[in-house]
C-alpha cells in the first residue's frame, strides 16, 4: 500500500507483529530463578552427570548475568539491526505505520495517501463544520494538554452492604471546558424547582418552618431511586431539554440553533 521499499531488516522488523514486545525487564527475580532450575532439573536423565554440571552452571552464570543486567535496564529483544530499522522507520515522515483494522497485521501507507483518505471521511456531510462560534468562545472550549476522565467509587457508608457511588471526574479532561459551558447554559435556562433542596441543613430549616396540628398523626418518610442518574434515559432527557430552552423562543445566549445542540 505504500511506494516505500522496505530492506531486509525493516521487514523482518515488522514480521514480528504489532503486539510484539521490544523490550523486557524481569518483575521478579525469584521466579525467574526458580524456573530456570526447575527446566534445568529435567536434564539429568538425558545426559552424563558430568555435562549437566556444565550446563547447569552455565545456565546459572548466564541468569545471574542477565539478572544483574535487567536491575538496571529493559532487555531489548531486537537485535541492533533491528533497532537502527526501528529507528529509520520512526523518523520516516513520508510512511504512516499502523494496524490493520481486522487482524493484528502492520499496513504501511504513504503519508499523504493516508492524509488524502482521512479529509475525504471528514469532508463529509455527516461532519459538516459548524461556523457559528466566534474566537473567544473557540478558545474557552479549547481544549489543550487534557488529561483522560477518572473512574472512582465513593462508599456509602450509611447503607447496607456499603454500596459505591460511581463518581467520573472529567476536570482536566478534553470535553471539561464544554461541559462546564453547556452546564452553566441549562442551568441559568431552567426553572428553579419547588421540590428542590440543596442539603440536609435546608431540610431542617424547611422543617422548622412546618407547623403541625397536634390532634393529628404524622409519618415522615423519604425515597431512594437506586442509580439516579445513570437510570436516566439520556435521549429523552436530551430531547425535553433542548424542547424546553428553544421553546417559544431560545432562553439562554448561545450561538447554536436547536439542530446543532
Amino acid at each position: 500500500m505504500s511506494s516505500y521499499t522496505l530492506s531486509e531488516v525493516e521487514e523482518r522488523l515488522l514480521c514480528h507483529g504489532w503486539d510484539f514486545c521490544i523490550e523486557n525487564k524481569i518483575m521478579n527475580f525469584l521466579d525467574f530463578e526458580t524456573d530456570l532450575e526447575l527446566n534445568a532439573m529435567k536434564l539429568p536423565s538425558h545426559c552424563h552427570d558430568s555435562v549437566f554440571r556444565l550446563i547447569y552452571r552455565k545456565i546459572h552464570n548466564a541468569s545471574q548475568q542477565l539478572i544483574r543486567a535487567s536491575k538496571h535496564k529493559k532487555l531489548s529483544n531486537l537485535s541492533d539491526e533491528e533497532l537502527a530499522a526501528l529507528k529509520s522507520l520512526k523518523s520516516n515522515t513520508n510512511t504512516v505505520i499502523c494496524k490493520a483494522d481486522k487482524g493484528s497485521c502492520i499496513v504501511i501507507l504513504d503519508k499523504e495517501a493516508y492524509m488524502k483518505k482521512a479529509e475525504d471521511i471528514l469532508k463529509g456531510e455527516q461532519f459538516e463544520p459548524l461556523r457559528v462560534i466566534d474566537n473567544k468562545l473557540r478558545y474557552k472550549l479549547q481544549s489543550t494538554c487534557s488529561s483522560l476522565s477518572v473512574f472512582y467509587g465513593l462508599p456509602k457508608a450509611h447503607k447496607t452492604g456499603y454500596p459505591t457511588r460511581p463518581i467520573i471526574s472529567t476536570i482536566g479532561s478534553y470535553q471539561y471546558q464544554l461541559s462546564k459551558y453547556l452546564a452553566k447554559a441549562i442551568r441559568d435556562a431552567r426553572p428553579q424547582a419547588k421540590s428542590y433542596i440543596k442539603d440536609s441543613f435546608e431540610v431542617v430549616k424547611r422543617l422548622k418552618e412546618i407547623v403541625l396540628e397536634k390532634q393529628k398523626t404524622y409519618i415522615m418518610c423519604s425515597f431512594d431511586v437506586e442509580s439516579l442518574y445513570t437510570n436516566v434515559p439520556i435521549e429523552e432527557a436530551i430531547e425535553t431539554t433542548l424542547d424546553y430552552i428553544y421553546k417559544p423562543t431560545k432562553l439562554i445566549d448561545v450561538p447554536f440553533d436547536k439542530e446543532q445542540m
